[in-house]
């Protein structure tokens, strides 16, 4: 559902060296406001400010064919920002963006720069930013201090889950779904924006054109998973009688779209959306899809034919009960459970997000490949979650179970259920009975958290923030790194280190 929203005015410049290897002659106009030089150098420029009494900073900016390279040097956040902001002043366009070849650990965040946080409560958009557009951030080594940070720009939204990313099993591309395209020139309310229907193809090695291909799928995508072979996009959408979409992808290339209806009795009245979240199963076989409408969720199993084309669905097992509105869900590493996030949404509630606390639903699952009577998938057990719990993530593992929680950051100023703090919750399923043991919540500073991702090791956890309140930086947003515990009681432990990126983050993948 997540929104994002206007940055605030810039500070003064901190002292920084930026080197670029094109020219950067357009960014020097908008440059000269701060208190900087601009000296272009046999194709190279270098941005210096001195005299203002930070040492030790090395900034260092790389541009090939309009591709921006941003790597980290500088270990103290505050300063970092200001680093960030001078950047973002050097790059009057996104076309695409070159990552290391040699990644390692790579996050990946989508910013929507569109709404302001209030916008569901208002319906206003809040004041453009003129300076940023929606931005995927490929984050390399994230958890060191030399860190890198390419930007592309792509149209992306936070109106829906937090479901709009998926990458290539390699790394090598980004696949990008427009739930809502970008304001139009002189829009101000959510109303105002158009349609999204496309997922769109970004290549990531630094190619002359970012976005390799695009298709069509259906009207406001909510929600996209690669299958864990990395050849074949699952979608769901808005359009009614063909909700599901399968998208063939091969070296970044879409193949023809396949899309089925879900053959769903008319819906129960609470909400006119009938789904928002689908999950390829681990073994590649079913899906999982959230219907919100009235509180379950579906297996399928795809059928695909032996060129690999999609022959057709039809379903696994028997639909399953959850609680109100299952936004998102996640199935547990090893197959065996799917957990929900029922966060009790609807027009029977106190202006439709009134409840504040959520439900998580444990599904044991059927066998793989059973069939018939024996494909039986059971409740075993239901945990209080938290409120506005729209993004859930497994350690890798399977052991722990992590929630953002929005709690009442996204209200305006006035409003009864305005909280300061938005908080992050912990859990560990009992693999043999589904059981989820909560082991505590931690408040959060930041508005609107969404967006949650391990690391390949299960120790530090990604956490996106659209926004944090009060903040002057211009980069509004933010990943912020949190570390795990496990030696007697798990908890979760704040870090001071944060990944500042554009305002609207709601979407992060690991690789």
């Amino acid at each position: 559902m997540l929104i994002a929203g206007w940055l605030s005015p810039m500070r003064a410049a901190a002292p920084l060296t930026l080197r670029s290897l094109s020219s950067a002659s357009k960014a020097t106009s908008r440059f000269r406001s701060t208190a900087a030089r601009f000296t272009p150098t046999s194709g190279r420029s270098v941005i210096t400010s001195r005299n203002m009494g930070i040492p030790n900073i090395d900034w260092t900016t790389e541009s090939k064919l309009g591709n921006w390279r941003m790597t980290q040097m500088e270990t103290d956040p505050m300063r970092r920002r200001f680093l960030i902001a001078i950047a973002f002043f050097l790059m009057p366009s996104f076309p695409s963006a070159q990552p290391s070849e040699d990644r390692g650990e790579t996050v990946f965040v989508l910013s929507d720069i569109d709404m302001a946080p209030t916008v569901y409560e208002t319906g206003e958009l809040g004041p453009p930013d003129l300076d940023h557009r929606d931005t995927l951030s490929v984050v390399t080594s994230p958890a060191e201090k030399s860190r890198s940070i390419a930007m592309i720009e792509v149209s992306n939204s936070t109106y829906g889950p937090p479901g709009a990313l998926d990458i290539s099993l390699g790394g090598q591309f980004a696949f990008v779904a427009e739930t809502l395209r970008q304001r139009p020139e002189g829009a101000t309310r959510l109303d105002e924006l158009q349609q999204g229907d496309t997922i769109r193809s970004l290549r990531l090695d630094g190619g002359r054109s970012a976005v390799v291909d695009s298709v069509r799928i259906g009207i406001q995508p909510q929600a996209i998973h690669l299958n864990p072979a990395g050849d074949l996009i699952v979608a769901i959408t808005s359009d009614a009688d063909r909700e599901l979409s399968f998208v063939p992808v091969r070296e970044g290339r879409f193949g023809p779209v396949s899309s089925f209806g879900l053959d769903l009795e008319p819906s129960t009245g609470f909400i006119p959306l009938k789904a928002t979240w689908v999950q390829w199963h681990p073994s590649g076989r079913y899906i999982a899809v959230n219907l919100v409408d009235r509180g379950q969720v579906a297996f399928y199993e795809v059928l695909r034919a032996q060129n690999g084309a999609i022959s057709g669905i039809r379903p696994w097992g028997n639909r399953v009960q959850t609680n109100k509105f299952p936004f998102v869900g996640r199935f547990s590493p090893d197959g065996r459970h799917y957990i929900t996030s029922d966060v009790q949404w609807g027009i029977d509630t106190v202006g439709f997000y009134g409840v504040q606390e959520g439900v998580l639903t444990t599904v044991r699952l059927a066998d793989v490949g059973a069939t018939g009577d024996a494909a039986r998938h059971t409740v075993p057990h239901i945990a209080l979650g938290g409120w506005g719990a729209e993004t859930i993530a497994f350690s890798p593992d399977g052991r722990f179970l992590v929630t953002s929680n929005l709690r009442g950051t996204g209200k305006p100023d006035g409003s009864r259920d305005r909280t300061e703090h938005a908080s992050l919750s912990l859990y560990q399923l009992d693999a043999e009975t589904g059981r989820l043991i909560p082991h505590g919540e931690w408040p959060l500073a930041g508005v609107l958290p969404q967006g949650l991702a391990f690391d390949r090791m299960g120790q530090k956890l990604f956490v996106g923030v659209n926004r944090y309140r009060n903040d002057e930086t211009p980069l509004g947003g933010a990943v912020e790194i949190w570390g795990i515990t496990t030696e007697g009681r798990p908890a979760l432990a704040p870090t001071s280190d944060r990944i500042r990126l554009p305002a609207g983050v709601h979407t992060i993948v690991a690789r």
